[in-house]
């Protein structure tokens, strides 16, 4: 197993939390037909996906597996189910319909800057799609579920039409229908490739033929890295805490970026990221999937990602239970537990605690104190 760009971006050691992706990969490259595994820099749990299909999915590997290999459920952990994910480069400002994947997908306008010869500066906007096909998730859950060659999933993906089009061609056409007129620049991040006798599956990393588009972070943009061979699709981190950021900087992530939800938790703009050596794109505004897993994560992530009432910026739409600085959870029996063990007087209502007596009704009493 290569592990050669993790040590480098962890050069003290690979993190504790990542220590168990790791393990689950090492074993994974011991199974019959896997002919290598590759972690990338940005090797990590996909926290999104993992939350939503309730399973542990990866992102940041790159698998090459042998022509006769047969995919199964286990291998959920590392064939991605966003097939097809890509990012393109347009020019121009974005005005277009956003259509995004419900993860971790965005459009919008993008600058760069440069100074002519004679001292003077400028600005150029362009547009930059990053998403999938709602089909590609389906399709790879069929072919896992029905433990299809690889060879298969790989001719219904760069052969196999639908409606005239193959599944890539498909993801092509939708971000071409967000961009203004053909695509300057395009790179796949989450695809399969072949050679004679192999197929390599690349997972959040893109196959540069020498130009490339890394993202740094929702907020930062993008880099054009100028670099051939396998590189990490992006360089970002943990989540930014909301409440210790400046106002500014507040007014940016809920002014210059928007998303489908009155919810003001977002888990893909409220990352950070790390600088990455190249051309830079500055994210000027977004539009950005919903990630819809506020009420999955767990407490201090999201009270982490939460404004309290007074961060939230004047005009700003959210939920009303954020706006009375309420946090909604799933009500499940371990979570109800242990608040009532420190706060059950507060939470129980008036009308069962009369001074220092609990007043049960027969039929709880029957059920559950005798």
């Amino acid at each position: 197993m290569n592990l050669e760009a993790l040590n480098k971006r962890y050069p003290d050691g690979i993190p504790e939390d990542l220590q168990k992706g790791v393990s689950l990969f090492r074993t994974l490259s011991k199974k019959q037909g896997v002919k290598s595994v590759r972690l990338m820099s940005n090797f990590g749990l996909d926290l999104e996906r993992s939350l939503t299909d309730k399973t542990n999915i990866y992102k940041g590997v790159i698998i090459q597996v042998a022509s006769n290999y047969k995919l199964s459920e286990e291998d959920r952990a590392w064939f991605h189910p966003e097939l097809t994910k890509a990012r393109s480069l347009y020019s121009g400002k974005f005005d277009n319909p956003a259509k995004l994947g419900n993860f971790n997908s965005s459009v919008g306008t993008y600058s760069t800057y440069s100074v002519d010869e004679l001292g003077g500066q400028k600005l150029t906007h362009f547009t930059i799609v990053d998403t999938t096909v709602p089909l590609a998730a389906t399709t790879v859950k069929h072919w896992l579920a029905s433990r299809s060659d690889i060879k298969l999933a790989y001719a219904d993906y760069k052969t196999n039409k639908v409606d005239g089009r193959t599944l890539q061609q498909a993801s092509q056409n939708a971000r071409d229908g967000m961009g203004q007129g053909e695509a300057v620049m395009t790179s796949e991040y989450v695809s399969l490739f072949k050679d004679a006798n192999s197929y390599h599956f690349y997972n959040h990393a893109i196959k540069s033929a020498g130009e490339s588009l890394v993202l740094q972070s929702a907020l930062m943009g993008y880099s054009k890295v100028n670099q051939k061979g396998d590189v990490a699709s992006d360089a970002m981190l943990g989540f930014m805490d909301i409440n210790k950021l400046s106002s500014q900087h507040r007014d940016r992530v809920y002014n210059d970026c928007s998303w489908d939800s009155k919810s003001l938790i977002n888990t893909q703009v409220m990352r950070l990221g790390e600088l990455v050596k190249g051309e830079a794109y500055r994210m000027v505004s977004g539009v950005f999937s919903a990630n819809d897993v506020a009420g999955l994560l767990d407490a201090s992530t999201t009270l982490q990602l939460t404004p309290t009432r007074k961060n939230i910026p004047s005009g700003i739409e959210c939920d009303e239970y954020t706006k009375r600085d309420i946090i909604p959870f799933a009500l499940e029996e371990e979570t109800v537990q242990k608040v009532l063990k420190d706060h059950w007087r507060k939470l129980i209502s008036s009308k069962y605690i009369k001074g220092d007596k609990l007043l049960l009704p027969r039929e709880i009493v029957e059920k559950t104190l005798v």
